[in-house]
């Protein structure tokens, strides 16, 4: 999403909302704009900044250091493969290779058309559950490659149909 299709109202009243906390609610303030603006351009982190009378730095360090803030645009389904050792001995190449077949990109890339973004993270915090997959907030797991196009397949008619 550009700065051309943000809805400022909205955007402004979460940031109302937080700004009595100040520094204490810079994180949750960026996640709550993130959803609405899909991801936190330089002209949005300035907005909270003002907004909650906090350092353009602070907000840019938050930004950079939470892999789940992004300050690039990606695509409407974030796709996050955990590649931690339990899911790495559990077969997460395998899941990885599978969503770099089926959306025919490299993690940290986003589909030409916008709707996918593939990342691998050192952790998602389901060990318990190797290999693991989350796309956007639905977790998958024990998942294998073979499982990808099919949930990757849900997803794209989840979209298209919204």
């Amino acid at each position: 999403m550009t700065e051309m299709t943000v809805d400022w109202q909205r955007v402004d009243e979460v940031i109302a909302r937080w700004a009595p906390k100040g520094r204490a609610g810079l994180l949750p303030c960026l996640e709550e704009v993130q959803e609405i603006t899909g991801w936190l351009s330089p002209e949005v982190s300035r907005r909270v900044a003002a907004g909650l009378k906090v350092p353009l730095a602070d907000v840019f360090g938050v930004i950079t250091f939470y892999s789940l803030l992004y300050e690039r645009p990606v695509g409407r389904v974030i796709v996050r493969v955990c590649d931690d050792v339990s899911c790495f001995v559990n077969g997460s190449r395998e899941v990885v290779q599978a969503c770099r077949t089926y959306l025919g990109i490299e993690p940290g890339e986003t589909t030409p058309d916008g709707m996918f973004t593939l990342e691998t993270h050192p952790c998602l915090g389901r060990c318990e559950r190797a290999p693991f997959l989350m796309v956007n907030d639905e977790e998958y797991g024990p998942v294998r490659g073979e499982d990808v196009p099919r949930i990757l397949d849900a997803w794209k008619e989840r979209v298209r149909s919204e």
